[in-house]
């Protein structure tokens, strides 16, 4: 029997890792994350999109807001579609 993983311990992040009026352009992982979540909503039935301009997203706190619109969005429509072997 394998023995179990060990526990890796992650420190909490500091308090101005997530500042929602930091701009977006400060911040390439978010923006990055944007822009993904930006090609997963062109894939979404058309009422299911939130058209929001991309251009309007310009702080943490915007894109924080437009993650979890499409997010919601994702869950509502099911998700991905898996064509399983059988």
């Amino acid at each position: 029997m394998a023995s179990p993983a060990p526990i890796i311990r992650v420190p909490r992040p500091g308090r101005s890792a997530y500042n929602p009026n930091r701009p977006l352009g400060s911040n390439a992982l978010v923006a990055a994350a944007v822009k993904h979540f930006a090609a997963a909503e062109k894939n979404l039935p058309a009422e299911l999109r939130t058209d929001v301009d991309l251009a309007s997203i310009t702080t943490e706190g915007a894109a924080a807001e437009y993650i979890r619109k499409v997010t919601e969005a994702i869950h509502k429509g099911g998700g991905r579609k898996v064509k399983r072997a059988g």
